[in-house]
């Protein structure tokens, strides 16, 4: 087996043991109890809550986060994209940093989207999805403070920077802080490696706001244990259609619905929850017959969707960057976030008073 199947075994093996309430073997789970006992212990050892008040701080231009409490992906991407799309409806300027996960170098790197000519193996992914679909500047880089000081170099009237992710990124001088929790919550509650939390619950009561995708305060509240605060958010992200990635003609959700209705569909994705893609499909009543999760960031081979009998091929905007855009049978979901006011107040009151 190679490195990455064997890497995809261990993930999909630890996936089951967090959310899908798999019971490992006794060697396993004491191997998994004695590494999160550790954890707490380093987290313990080298301050990290402490380290968290103090990267709590004014900053020009303001920096937002938008993180999570969990390994993984929990529905940060399409927060940023909005928050973007809303700062640009203003009239204001806003950049993005990123790790960028799974990209093939680690030097600083600037997607500018006046240039559109980075490769997702180069950007990472997320960086360079983000890029395409707000048309804003995304500097990379595993140091985000490093980021932060390209993106201004090349952008330095810039009104507000957004982090997607880095909220354990202590080095990172934020203003504020979202965390941002789906239909998994916290899994089974319990801290790396031995669940999927980095960070205990009691960090939510130092964030700024708790952004519940797709999941209801009341039921977040309820899955965490936690009461609901006035800073809970309920964030609704919605399919609106799909576009061809060959041509990028768009297909409104009603019209698809009527158009695939007698032809053969696949789904494929690799995010960290798959199965968000397949239900809201199906959920808008188009019937796959069959889907396929694959691993977080998977890397696409070059003649990946040749392999697929099925008439419509659907996978998401971060998928699509990776794939050849020559195959008229992939269409990309499209999805649509809307902020409530009380976000998009806290981030006009950041950068001030100004904005319409």
């Amino acid at each position: 087996m190679t490195k990455s199947g064997r890497k995809a075994r261990v993930e999909k093996a630890l996936l089951e043991i967090w959310y899908a309430g798999q019971t490992p073997g006794l060697l396993t789970a004491f191997a998994l109890s004695t590494l999160e006992s550790l954890y707490k212990g380093l987290r313990w050892a080298t301050g990290q809550h402490r380290k968290s008040i103090a990267a709590k701080k004014k900053c020009q231009p303001p920096l937002l986060v938008v993180g999570n409490l969990i390994a993984g992906g929990a529905g940060k991407t399409p927060i940023v994209m909005a928050v973007c799309r809303h700062i640009l409806a203003c009239g204001f300027k806003v950049g993005v940093v990123s790790r960028g996960y799974g990209r093939s170098t680690s030097a600083p790197l600037l997607v500018d989207p006046r240039q559109g000519t980075t490769a997702a193996s180069e950007a990472g992914d997320e960086p360079l999805f983000l890029s395409r679909e707000t048309g804003c500047p995304v500097a990379v880089c595993s140091d985000r403070t490093l980021a932060v000081e390209l993106l201004l170099t090349h952008f330095p009237d810039l009104n507000l920077i957004v982090s997607d992710d880095g909220l354990q990124h202590h080095r990172l001088a934020r203003q504020i802080e979202w965390v941002v929790f789906d239909r998994r919550a916290h899994g089974n509650g319990r801290l790396l490696p031995a669940g999927p939390l980095r960070e205990p619950l009691s960090r939510l009561s130092t964030v700024d706001s708790v952004l519940c995708s797709n999941i209801s305060p009341q039921a977040l509240g309820k899955a965490l244990n936690l009461a609901p605060q006035n800073n809970w958010h309920a964030i609704h992200v919605g399919l609106t259609g799909f576009r061809q990635l060959s041509t990028g003609s768009f297909l409104p959700l009603e019209q698809a619905v009527e158009k695939w209705k007698s032809m053969t569909l696949m789904a494929f994705t690799g995010i960290a929850d798959p199965g968000k893609l397949f239900n809201a499909i199906q959920t808008a009543g188009i019937h796959l017959d069959a889907n396929l999760g694959l691993p977080d960031h998977f890397n696409y081979p070059e003649d990946f969707c040749a392999q697929f009998d099925q008439q419509v091929l659907i996978t998401s905007g971060k998928d699509a960057v990776k794939l050849k855009p020559s195959n008229p049978k992939v269409w990309v979901a499209e999805i649509s976030v809307k902020l409530p006011p009380a976000l998009t107040k806290t981030l006009e009151n950041c950068i001030g008073p100004t904005i319409d």
